[in-house]
């Protein structure tokens, strides 16, 4: 290898290395104080100047956008998972135990999560989700009157709750999703009400919060 070759796969170590820095702090920056936090202060938490950032990041909206993206990776990636699980139950349950915690984890992310992605996306975790709520019903485990969207309001729920209660009781969202699994059980009376049709679900996560 020549000293040119070497120099070169120095500079692109380094360069992948302070991506990586920069995500890492931009997403535990976003996590601890919303996304109004400063450039300056992500760029000071990763080791790298400000102009660092900006040359990977033209603006920081791509700096936001980057970040938002991984974390619905992690949704995908998590109800793949599930999927896979021989049992169905553990699989539903295990996906929405996931999704209280990914929410506890980012919480100042979670005005801006599910409303940037784009709609092959959101279509992609609607379908996956429905599959999940399928299996576990055939299983017997979740009553058959529920719904997708009845999970989304669930998940909806957590969102207040954890804002309201993890600074002093940041368990307090596990207890909420535990009442909410007890009524998800077969048996009882038929719910009376309508559920919120998926139009509306979509309405509401692309033009409000979570």
């Amino acid at each position: 290898m020549t000293e040119q070759e070497q120099v070169q796969r120095t500079l692109r170590r380094d360069a992948a290395e302070n991506l990586t820095r920069i995500l890492d702090a931009a997403r535990a920056s976003f996590d601890e104080e919303g996304l109004d936090v400063g450039m300056d202060v992500i760029a000071a938490r990763a080791g790298v100047g400000v102009g660092t950032i900006y040359r990977r990041f033209p603006s920081k909206e791509d700096l936001i956008q980057a970040v938002l993206e991984e974390i619905i990776e992690t949704v995908r990636d998590s109800q793949r998972r599930a999927l896979l699980m021989e049992s169905a139950t553990e699989g539903f349950t295990t996906f929405l135990h996931e999704m209280g915690q990914l929410q506890f984890d980012h919480v100042g992310c979670l005005s801006r999560l599910w409303n940037i992605a784009d709609d092959q996306v959101r279509d992609e975790l609607y379908q996956q989700g429905c599959a999940l709520l399928e299996r576990a019903q055939r299983e017997g485990a979740v009553r058959r009157d529920l719904v997708y969207e009845d999970v989304t309001v669930l998940l909806w729920s957590l969102r207040s709750i954890i804002e309201r209660t993890a600074l002093v009781a940041p368990d307090a969202w596990r207890r909420h999703l535990e009442l909410m699994e007890q009524s998800f059980v077969p048996g009882g009376e038929m719910l009376r009400n309508a559920p919120l049709s998926h139009e509306a679900s979509e309405m509401v996560s692309k033009n409000a919060p979570i």
